[in-house]
Formats: structure tokens, C-alpha cells, sequence
């Protein structure tokens, strides 16, 4: 049995948790702030309650492990709801497209539907596209406990497209604009530039297809507070309050972590859900972190939308859970987060016109709720990074290149692990809890 210290409550920090201490090792959680979630934790005012990270879960499966795998179905916790329509999409020429989950032939009468015959079948190609690349990406990259360093493999490269990128596939398949945009959207809406993500960036749109796009039923506070409930049934302790400052080695391995007042926590293991950035730069007491300085230093954090949250009271539009209003600014409104009775809570997220007022720009797109607000929230970038002390997306794309570099380093030294949105795998529910559970794949059984 080894001593666990984990760094961070965010999600990758929780799922590691708890599977660790599934395993049988003993596990502390360390978390600087005041409870846990880290950019999961909600935003809250009058009684309205909106996500302040993720709004939605692809590829459930990886979250139905985690909570298998530290000992009950997920079920017992909380209710996945599976979406109907991926999103709405509405173009600046005034088409919309609802665009289902679930089947090819449904999107293909979608797309048709809304932006005319023929456009439905282009779609389906390019979706289709990604099928050999996802297996690629899952078998070799995804599950294998060290996937990572298979981005360095040149073949392994050559059959994800790596030397190719989202930008210059979507404009190869499409002719039509709105389906570049609906194909690239995405990737802007999460902080980075098309033409910097590798082409197998582009299988999103394959995974929600196949496996859907779900959400979490009270928003993703009762994901954290189901986590928070199986440490607790774990045995694991979750001390708040309380930052680390630095991460000990002796003889080439972890010896402890010390909190920022001094206090030293013996442990065989670090598992730190923290900006890799602040783990190489500060936080690791060991030559190796000087590799991760160099890779990491000229790494920039993927820029969150800004976002206004609004409480709204009376008619209020029925709209499908997400709606993407494209031009600019770009326009992404989730209509899911929690609200008095009778009241509705909507996340208008939007990057482009700063100083523009985003309720009144959404008159201009044809959606009038200026009438209805009775609470509003704004939330800047800047904000909401140093909330949590990293970006909800992660780093910034790079490229392939700087892709297989910060991969390399999820394991810097023997019983040192990385998780969490800016390492391998990545940004998102799936990929951050993907990510923990190969901790526990490399640790194994206490």
C-alpha cells in the first residue's frame, strides 16, 4: 500500500482518488480552495445556479468505469441525460440546423433539412472520416496506460494526419462556409485555432454521433458532490483550505508533499490535477522538472469564453440544450443550468466584440430575453482562470509536435503523475477522466 497525496480536487484529482483508494492505497486529497471541483465548481446568485466549466459528457462509458471501477454504478449517484439534438446551429444567413445524435441517417436529414439537399451527405462523409482515426486514437493513444508517447511514433502519426490540421481538412471537404464552421466550432469555442490542432482534433463530431452528448442532471455539482461521496465511503480525507507549495524526492522518487505553512505530508505518490506549468515550474523539487519547464513555459492556456450568466422569468424561448449562434462573436447559450421553479438559468457563452453587450447582440440574432433577465452574472477570461488557477480547456493547441511532447511527461519521475485538462489526455470530462484512470492502471493493486 502506498501513501497518496493528490493535489487538486478538480475532476482528474477525484477520479484518481477514487480509484486509488479503490485499489487499496491510502489516499489524501489536497485542495487550495474552499470545497472541491475545481473549474466543475458552480457559479451561483438569486437562487440561480449555472456550470462554471464543462456543460455536457461525451463518451459516458468513461465516467460509468470510474464509478464501477471504486465500487458502485453510477446510477446510484447521479442521472445522465442523453441529448436528442447535439446543438442547434444558427447561421448568419438565417439557416438552422438541429443536429441529432445517435445515427448517421438522422444527421444527414438534419443537415439536408437545414442548409440544403446534398449538404447532408457531405457531412456524413466527413464524419465518417474520423472512424479509422478514432480506433487509432483509442487503441494506441487513449488506453494504454503510457498512450502518449505513441504520438512520437512516426507511424502511429502518419495514421492520425498529423502533419495535416482541422483547418485544412474541413476546407477540403467543404465548399459550404456554414459547414466549415459547424465542423471547426468546437475547437474555437474551446480556446485554440483550427489551423494549430492536428487533424485528429477532428473526431469529436464521430464521438458525439456515435456515443452521444449527455448531461448531468442538477448541472456537473452533482458529478463533483457524487465523487466527493465516494471518497468519503473510500476512507479518503479531502483537506481544504490547504495549498501545497512543494512536491519532495529522495533518491529519484516522491518522498512527500509540504502545504505552503510548512507542514510535511509524507507519500510514496503525487498526483497532481494542477497546471502542469505550476508543477514543472514551482512545485517539483527534482532536476526532471526542468525538461517539463522547457516544454510547458511556452505553453498558453486555451482562453475560456467569456460568458454571462442569466436568470430569466417569464415566456422564456424553449430552446434544445445548447444553441450555437455563428458569426461574430461567436455565440454558444446552454439552457440546462439550475433555476427557481417557475425560472429558467442560461450560460450565453461568446468570444469576439469585446464590450459589446451579449443580451443586446442577441436581439440583432433574433433572440429577444432582455425582458426576461432578473439576474446576470459576467465572467471574463481572466476571471475565470484565476477562480480555479487554470484554464477549464487546458493548454492551447500547438500542434503535433508540442502534442507529443507534453504527453511524454504525465510520469516525469517514479511516483509522480500528471492529470487533469492540461496534460495527456486532455481538456474534457472524458479525456480528464481517461487520464486517471491510467494512474491507477500504472499503480496497480496496493
Amino acid at each position: 500500500m502506498a501513501d497518496v497525496a493528490v493535489v487538486g480536487a478538480g475532476l482528474g484529482g477525484l477520479a484518481a482518488a477514487a480509484r486509488l483508494a479503490k485499489l487499496g492505497h491510502h489516499v489524501t486529497v489536497f485542495e487550495r480552495l474552499d470545497a472541491a471541483g475545481g473549474a466543475m465548481r458552480p457559479v451561483e446568485s438569486a437562487g440561480y445556479r449555472w456550470d462554471g466549466g464543462p456543460t455536457a459528457v461525451t463518451i459516458p462509458a468513461v465516467l460509468r468505469d470510474l464509478f464501477r471501477k471504486s465500487g458502485r454504478p453510477i446510477e446510484r449517484y447521479v442521472d445522465l441525460v442523453a441529448r436528442d439534438v447535439a446543438r442547434r446551429h444558427v447561421f448568419a444567413d438565417g439557416a438552422v440546423v438541429d443536429l441529432p445524435v445517435g445515427s448517421r441517417g438522422p444527421q444527414i436529414a438534419a443537415v439536408d433539412a437545414g442548409l440544403g439537399p446534398g449538404a447532408g451527405g457531405k457531412w456524413a462523409a466527413y464524419v465518417d472520416a474520423q472512424t479509422e482515426t478514432w480506433e487509432t486514437l483509442r487503441t494506441l493513444v487513449l488506453d494504454p496506460p503510457a498512450g502518449g508517447l505513441a504520438y512520437a511514433d512516426p507511424v502511429v502519426a502518419k495514421r492520425l494526419g498529423a502533419r495535416t490540421t482541422v483547418a485544412k481538412l474541413a476546407k477540403r471537404a467543404f465548399k459550404d462556409e456554414r459547414l466549415r464552421t459547424m465542423a471547426v466550432h468546437q475547437v474555437v469555442a474551446a480556446g485554440s485555432l483550427p489551423r494549430d490542432v492536428p487533424a485528429y482534433g477532428a473526431v469529436e463530431p464521430y464521438l458525439e454521433r456515435s456515443f452521444g452528448v449527455w448531461d448531468v442532471r442538477g448541472g456537473m455539482r452533482s458529478l463533483v458532490e457524487a465523487l466527493v461521496i465516494r471518497l468519503d465511503e473510500r476512507g479518503v480525507e479531502v483537506v481544504y483550505d490547504t495549498e501545497i507549495a512543494a512536491v519532495h524526492t529522495e533518491a529519484d522518487a516522491v518522498s512527500g508533499v509540504e502545504t505552503v505553512s510548512g507542514t510535511f505530508h509524507t507519500a510514496q505518490v503525487a498526483v497532481t490535477d494542477l497546471d502542469p506549468r505550476a508543477v514543472f515550474g514551482r512545485l517539483l523539487r527534482h532536476p526532471a522538472a526542468e525538461a517539463g519547464r522547457r516544454i510547458f513555459e511556452v505553453a498558453t492556456p486555451a482562453t475560456p469564453m467569456a460568458v454571462t450568466h442569466l436568470g430569466l422569468r417569464g415566456d422564456v424561448p424553449a430552446l434544445p440544450a445548447e444553441v450555437v449562434l455563428h458569426g461574430d462573436p461567436l455565440i454558444v447559450i446552454t439552457t440546462t443550468d439550475a433555476a427557481p421553479a417557475g425560472c429558467r438559468a442560461w450560460s450565453v457563452r461568446h468570444r469576439g466584440a469585446p464590450g459589446e453587450d451579449i443580451v443586446v447582440t442577441m436581439v440583432g440574432r433574433g433572440l429577444d430575453v432582455r425582458h426576461l433577465v432578473v439576474a446576470r452574472l459576467e465572467r471574463d477570461a481572466v476571471t475565470q482562470i484565476r477562480a480555479t488557477g487554470a484554464s477549464a480547456y487546458g493548454l492551447a493547441w500547438a500542434g503535433h509536435r508540442a502534442q507529443a511532447r507534453r504527453a511524454a511527461l504525465v510520469q516525469p519521475l517514479r511516483g509522480m503523475h500528471l492529470v487533469g485538462s492540461g496534460v495527456h489526455p486532455g481538456a474534457g470530462i472524458a479525456y480528464v477522466g481517461w487520464g486517471a484512470a491510467h494512474v491507477a492502471a500504472r499503480m496497480g493493486k496496493a
